[in-house]
């Protein structure tokens, strides 16, 4: 596979491709003047399952102008963190203050200015100084997302990515973004980063676990393995390892494991997965192919994806009830013996 030279897995878990922050945390998830005093609980509990993955010091940034964010009645985030009176819980203040030192602290600069934006036919709006330097960081081709808690009152826009129409010096910009808004959702921003930005081959593995994490991946996969280029491949791998992870296990239990139903499933979704032939199964040689190490085990990837028809597979597992109900994804490959 000429794309993908480097045969070695990554060993970094959970990396961007060039280590740089993805992530803002949008002023809009410190305002908690409106909420009742289970609500606030309530609201920080969310902020920190959703801050939680991202504060290792890498990942996730806010802005300077964060901390001056009325985010109680008459009282700053600096003064509800810091301050001896706080009217925060003080186990949900300890947490939270934790979480944001280990996020970046970035200073906006004069291309951060907050101008008015829109989504599709919505409202215009003026963005937080957090949702601008997130702008203004996708504008320049990177893969961004905003944290907005799914408790913010605005900007009222649902999670995923999203066509922001921003203005600029030669008019109207349109730029792509994600939101942030459930900690579930996450995945799908690490999974549109692949194809955003072009990851390389060589960082394909940094993401998995945030983008597919009810996902095994054994160590022998090679992407050179393919037959397809990597640039091929790439649009494809993502979206059936989505699948898998987000719908494998619930459609082989809706269908009481009959296979037929869930290839129909996954045809209706695009995708072509099928199990072994009982032809395969009975070649011993052929069999014992689709058998992978993982984690001091053998397991046995019987059901596989295919991107033609003729070659590019990714061969996989039943749920692992050892490995809480994941599913082991053992080999790429352009096409097994049957």
């Amino acid at each position: 596979m000429p794309d993908a030279a480097d045969e070695s897995r990554p060993v970094v878990s959970g990396a961007t491709p060039d280590d740089d922050y993805r992530v803002v945390v949008g002023e809009e998830c410190f305002d908690w003047r409106w909420l009742s005093d289970s609500g606030l609980r309530e609201a920080l509990d969310t902020l920190a399952e959703l801050l939680e993955p991202l504060a290792d010091g890498r990942r996730a940034a806010f802005t300077e102008f964060a901390y001056d964010t009325d985010c109680l009645p008459s009282v700053t985030l600096m003064d509800a963190l810091y301050s001896r009176d706080s009217p925060l819980p003080h186990d949900e203040r300890v947490l939270l203050q934790q979480l944001l030192g280990k996020c970046r602290l970035v200073t906006s600069d004069e291309g951060d200015w907050p101008s008015p934006v829109k989504v599709a036919d919505g409202p215009e709006l003026e963005p937080s100084w957090g949702a601008a330097h997130a702008l203004a960081r996708a504008a320049d081709g990177r893969a961004m997302s905003l944290l907005l808690a799914s408790y913010a009152a605005e900007p009222d826009w649902p999670s995923g990515w999203l066509t922001i129409t921003r203005p600029s010096a030669v008019g109207d910009d349109e730029v792509t973004m994600h939101v942030l808004r459930r900690p579930e959702d996450a995945p799908g921003f690490w999974r549109g980063l692949y194809t955003h930005e072009h990851v390389p081959a060589g960082l394909f593995f940094d993401l998995t676990q945030d983008a597919f994490p009810q996902l095994l991946f054994a160590d022998s996969l090679r992407l050179q393995h393919f037959k397809g280029s990597y640039a091929d491949v790439l649009p494809w791998l993502v979206k059936l390892l989505g699948a898998l992870n987000d719908h494998f296990s619930r459609i082989l239990s809706d269908c009481g494991g009959d296979q037929n139903q869930v290839m129909a499933r996954f045809s209706a979704l695009g995708l072509d997965i099928s199990p072994e032939s009982a032809n395969t199964k009975k070649n011993a040689k052929a069999w014992e192919e689709r058998h992978v190490d993982h984690d001091g085990a053998t397991y046995c990837c019987e059901w596989h994806g295919k991107r033609m028809w003729d070659r590019d597979r990714v061969h996989f597992s039943l749920p692992l009830p050892e490995h809480d109900g994941r599913i082991l994804v053992g080999i790429f490959t352009g096409h097994l013996a049957t």
